[in-house]
């Protein structure tokens, strides 16, 4: 079943920000220290909390206000801590952005592994990457990205540190996908054929859904397209 996203990324509350960029972190953060070293591990502990807090309020002020409408200031005021203090954890805007961004990267790999480790993906594997893609594109993650890729178009410093971002989030989520295509029976090369199409398909869609609202049309297409690569590989 194609399934999209509860709420536009507009509507995305704070709370829900702060989760998906608390858990991305934790996801990519480094060991905890020993309890034998209870102080240290404290201060560690608090540092990374006070990082949490600012990629989550960076998050939330890039989805409201655009990049350029984005000040250190206003981030550091949203985690309730002193532009002194984020500058410690983050030397420039450019910077607070990017790690803002890969945050929340992480937390849309780690959701779109869950979506693959279903047993309805494994059994519908298209509609599967569909879900995944439409929670993505369709919802905050696709905005925030997009604010920094406008900018970084005509940054080649942005461009530069974005781009890996990116390309680390894209490669990770078509190994995880690749892997589902083919144990449902696809052929290697047929299953990067769909995945790339579909992926177009739906980025597309979020394209046009920033001025044109018709999520009835759009599932409609993708139910369509279901079926039509459902009959090209039956009769592969």
């Amino acid at each position: 079943m194609i399934t999209f996203p509860s709420g536009s990324s507009k509507e995305a509350s704070t709370p829900d920000l702060y989760r998906e960029a608390l858990i991305a972190n934790e996801a990519v953060a480094p060991p905890r220290e020993p309890a034998v070293q209870g102080q240290r591990r404290s201060q560690v502990d608090r540092s990374r909390e006070a990082r949490d807090r600012l990629l989550a309020a960076a998050i939330d002020v890039l989805i409201r206000k655009g990049y350029n409408g984005l000040t250190t200031k206003e981030v550091a005021s949203g985690a309730h801590m002193s532009n002194g203090a984020l500058m410690h954890h983050f030397v420039s805007k450019e910077e607070l952005v990017v790690a803002a961004t890969a945050s929340v990267y992480q937390a849309a790999i780690s959701r779109g592994q869950q979506v693959a480790n279903t047993a309805e993906a494994a059994t519908r594997p298209i509609e599967g990457f569909i879900t995944d893609c439409l929670s993505i594109y369709f919802d905050w993650p696709f905005i925030a990205a997009l604010e920094v890729i406008m900018v970084a178009r005509t940054d080649t410093a942005l461009m530069e540190r974005i781009l890996p971002v990116m390309e680390e989030y894209r490669d990770t989520v078509n190994v995880i996908w690749l892997k589902v295509f083919e144990e449902s029976g696809m052929a290697p090369e047929k299953a990067r054929t769909v995945l790339n199409f579909t992926l177009n398909l739906v980025r597309g869609m979020a394209v046009n859904s920033l001025w044109r609202k018709n999520e009835k049309l759009y599932k409609e297409q993708l139910q369509e397209w279901v079926m039509l690569m459902h009959s090209t590989i039956s009769h592969a």
